[in-house]
């Protein structure tokens, strides 16, 4: 066979594949969620004059055929093992393992993302904090912060101090050395509830609350976390876990967006894709856990992302109601219409991730 006729072969072929290829995307269905990577998948954009103008139709085109490529998970699998094993890539999309544990290399120091939340919380002590309230935060360390491999890492005490100097109102609580890695599931971002015994001892000393923490731990479910779907080579599990006791499972817990109560750990999230959701139903921008086994009328208001979701339940004992504030979801300008601050604790809990990116605070 001469070259001009390899030449033909291997065109043919190459176009016959690419036909092929788009053929199978052209008939393939549309998936609205990808499981692994807990999010929604780009659908076909609707078709504009005005969105072919400003360029906005491309961009979603695009993502809409990355989003739906056929054997997509396999092609990302793939991909992240050839980083990782043949090219000897350190991490891929910046995510790492560490001792069988998945974790996000998180940097640098986003300065004006604090300085951004700061003016948020700021805000909020102005328009509905005063001498009546006990005013703490506490900010939440992410798993790289626990290792010292030559992984890049943000610089946690300058973080500390640009939130400590423009937080003068607040008190606060610092938490860092009572976690450790193992502190965290292996494959997510989130904290694991049966890990934060220290944290709730350390949080009690500081706002001088009595909790006595006699609970019950049960395993709900296994799951696999954001990191799994995102670093798509391994295949190790995590468990659900909650503690649980009579004070916790007689709560009733009030959701103003769905307008219905459920329980503090929500067994209908079993069979949502995020199975961290079963603690306090997951992302709501508004709660409130009332405990009927407290008659104290002392009452706490918790400003969070969603670590709070599986630290708040372990703080209810001392509180016969607790109001629990999301403003990713929830603007802290319109709060008086369902929330009185009067007389009420407070305490903020942030995640370092949340902190060096709160672009989605209201």
């Amino acid at each position: 066979m001469n070259d001009k006729i390899k030449n033909i072969v291997v065109t043919i072929s190459f176009i016959t594949i690419i036909a092929i290829v788009l053929f199978l995307n052209i008939i393939k269905k549309d998936i609205a969620i990808s499981l692994s990577e807990r999010r929604k998948l780009q659908q076909f954009p609707k078709f504009s004059i005005n969105q072919i103008l400003d360029g906005s139709f491309f961009e979603k085109f695009e993502k809409y055929t990355m989003d739906q490529f056929i054997e997509r998970e396999t092609f990302r699998k793939i991909k992240t093992s050839i980083e990782i094993d043949i090219l000897k890539k350190q991490n891929s999309n910046n995510i790492y393992e560490y001792n069988q544990k998945l974790i996000e290399q998180i940097y640098p120091l986003n300065e004006k993302s604090i300085i951004n939340i700061t003016k948020k919380m700021n805000e909020i002590n102005e328009r509905y904090i005063n001498e009546s309230n006990k005013v703490y935060y506490t900010i939440v360390p992410d798993k790289n912060y626990f290792v010292n491999e030559n992984n890049l890492k943000l610089d946690y005490e300058k973080m500390k101090n640009l939130m400590k100097e423009n937080l003068a109102w607040a008190e606060y609580i610092d938490i860092f050395n009572c976690l450790e890695l193992s502190s965290y599931y292996s494959t997510d971002s989130h904290w694991k509830q049966e890990k934060l015994q220290s944290v709730v001892n350390e949080i009690a000393s500081k706002m001088n609350l009595l909790i006595e923490a006699n609970y019950e731990e049960k395993k709900v479910i296994e799951f696999k976390g954001v990191y799994a779907g995102q670093f798509p080579i391994k295949s190790e599990t995590d468990e659900i876990r909650i503690l649980t006791n009579d004070i916790i499972e007689n709560c009733i817990v009030y959701n103003y967006e769905t307008n219905k109560e459920t329980k503090v750990y929500d067994m209908n999230k079993i069979n949502a894709y995020d199975k961290y959701d079963i603690y306090l139903s997951g992302a709501t921008p508004l709660i409130t856990i009332k405990n009927p086994q407290n008659n104290t009328n002392k009452e706490l208001i918790v400003f969070r992302d969603s670590y709070g979701s599986s630290l708040i339940p372990l703080l209810i004992e001392p509180y016969s109601t607790i109001t629990v504030i999301d403003t990713r979801y929830i603007s802290p300008k319109i709060l008086d219409k369902y929330v009185e601050f009067l007389n009420k604790d407070i305490l903020f809990v942030y995640s370092t991730m949340l902190i060096n990116n709160s672009v989605s605070l209201k």
